[in-house]
């Protein structure tokens, strides 16, 4: 074959395709790399966004269930046990004061179990010492000596969030005074928050965009995260998060939860924790793969026009060409029939039509030698059909029988599955052969092998022994099925006999029958007991059925 530069088509659809490509790719790079940047601004935008949602929806649960707490500080069952409580300090009743803290203790419990997000309620008098709680062992957080200004309105956060393990879940404690009717400072009461009843709403928050959201305490430890594989277990490296401004821009570093993410740090205002915001940097793969993608559509678009140009030109000075080299092809590879048009008067239009005279020429002695092959392959195939059959019957003749005995047996030594050999004898046939003349005695023949034809099976073979002695191979059958195949030949070829319309007449069969024995190891073997069978069968009495292996 000649290299595809020698093509004239292909060096005008090289020249063309490396025309459009060079322009085309210089490009393309350059608005790969804008586009890579305007991406990762759009995905820091999408990070920072993500980042306020969650530390409003933060502030709101916070503001929401905190105000329950302050409302709590505010009840009369809690400002009237402290009030209770602290004139007995006076008057010291051990019963009036247990019993006090235990009310105290029940309302408490019935307050936490309305309250969903609330582990634990505990009220302590003006000496910071807990009188009263939902819980058997309450958590003891520092209490303010003095309450400022801030404190006294808006509590404050005793127990930062942090993982509890007592609770097996993220928790913090808030504590509000308790104010007496006189507006003094007799007590406080503090609650621990469920923090990690926020996770359904960071969850809710996550169904809208593609970025992670990942929990932090002030330590930098994990209290929960919107991906399943992150837990309060696992750990995050510091030196990276000291890397990550806050909500300023995005880093792209070995991220949390991504193996490279690119992840924002935020902050929550009211509540010491921070947002750890993440998304894979693979959208950015999956951004520019999508940009090349149209880019690579927009190039091939091109290619395809330029090279239908381009293969134009080059039309009208290589098909002609083309096409006879490909009929060419053809004829070597032994396919005639081809006809090309001749369509131009020039030197091309010459050589077709000589072309076609030469396919014309070859198709004739083709047609010639296929005619004398199929009368060779006839002739082959008749002289191997008198080679195995028996030219009177029909039937195989006695060599193709040896050989199907040699198969049955190795056959039969390889599954073990039985086999039998009938040899058919017509009784007396000398003798209605010299009454009745060859005529007759060949008839006869043909008549008992019609039979035996009919009556074996398709599996099965039949063949002439020689003279009147026939045989059939009985294949997977054992000598009582034989025995009653062999009853019908008899009875049918007695039959068949009888009802010839110029002479009928009374012919019998004996038949012997051997079964295939492991001590058989050559056709001869088998063939021999069942010639001991037929000689059974004939003195007994002729015209019967003896089977010398019968079961």
């Amino acid at each position: 074959m000649r290299p595809v530069l020698y093509s004239i088509k292909s060096k005008i659809v090289i020249f063309a395709m490396i025309a459009t490509l060079l322009p085309t790719a210089g490009l393309g790079l350059l608005s790969f790399k804008q586009n890579e940047a305007l991406i990762i601004d759009s995905v820091t935008r999408e990070l920072r966004v993500l980042a306020d949602n969650i530390n409003r929806q933060l502030d709101l649960w916070l503001t929401e269930h905190t105000q329950a707490i302050r409302a709590l500080s505010t009840s009369n069952p809690v400002i009237e046990g402290l009030s209770t409580l602290k004139k007995q300090a006076d008057n010291p009743n051990q019963g009036m004061a247990r019993q006090t803290q235990t009310i105290m203790s029940g309302y408490l419990t019935s307050v936490k179990d309305k309250l969903d997000e609330v582990l634990e309620l505990t009220v302590f008098d003006h000496t910071r010492k807990p009188i009263a709680s939902s819980a058997h062992t309450p958590e003891v957080p520092e209490s303010p000596e003095r309450w400022t200004h801030t404190s006294l309105t808006k509590g404050i956060i005793a127990i930062p969030p942090r993982w509890n393990e007592r609770y097996d879940t993220a928790t913090f404690t808030v504590i509000y005074p308790v104010f007496s009717y006189d507006s003094q400072v007799i007590g406080s009461i503090s609650a621990t928050l469920n923090l990690g009843r926020f996770q359904r709403t960071l969850l809710e928050i996550k169904k809208f965009s593609s970025g992670e959201i990942t929990l932090l305490d002030q330590n930098s430890k994990v209290l929960f995260s919107s991906a399943a594989n992150v837990d309060h277990l696992t750990s995050v490296d510091l030196r990276h998060l000291e890397t990550l401004p806050i909500l300023e821009e995005s880093v792209t570093h070995d991220g949390l939860i991504y193996q490279k993410a690119i992840t924002l740090l935020h902050s929550s205002e009211n509540l010491p924790v921070a947002f750890l915001v993440e998304q894979d940097q693979s959208t950015i793969q999956v951004s520019w793969e999508k940009l090349r993608n149209r880019f690579l559509e927009f190039v091939g678009i091109l290619i395809v026009i330029v090279t239908s140009v381009a293969l134009y030109m080059g039309h009208s000075i290589v098909t002609p060409l083309n096409r006879l080299i490909s009929a060419v092809k053809e004829v070597v590879e032994g396919n005639l029939d081809i006809y090309l048009p001749m369509k131009r008067r020039d030197e091309i239009g010459q050589l077709t039509a000589i072309f076609n005279q030469m396919t014309d020429a070859l198709r004739n002695k083709r047609v010639e030698i296929t005619a004398a092959n199929q009368a060779m392959q006839q002739q082959n195939q008749l002289l191997q059909k008198l080679s195995i059959t028996d030219g009177l019957t029909g039937l195989y003749n006695r060599a193709k029988l040896n050989t199907i005995l040699a198969e049955q047996l190795a056959r039969f030594k390889r599954n073990d599955r039985a086999f039998c050999l009938l040899m058919i004898d017509v009784d007396y046939f000398k003798n209605i052969n010299d009454q009745l003349g060859h005529i007759m005695g060949d008839k006869i023949l043909v008549t008992v092998a019609s039979v035996l034809h009919k009556s074996i099976r398709t599996v099965d073979y039949a063949a002439r022994y020689g003279g009147d002695e026939f045989m059939a191979i009985l294949i997977e059958t054992h000598s009582s099925a034989a025995i009653r195949t062999a009853e019908r030949i008899r009875s049918e070829v007695s039959a068949a006999c009888r009802a010839f319309e110029e002479h009928p007449v009374e012919i019998t069969l004996s038949i012997g029958i051997a079964q295939s024995h492991p001590d058989d190891t050559t056709p001869g073997d088998l063939i021999a007991r069942a010639d001991v069978a037929l000689y059974e069968a004939k003195r007994l009495g002729r015209n019967r059925v003896h089977c010398i292996d019968a079961t």
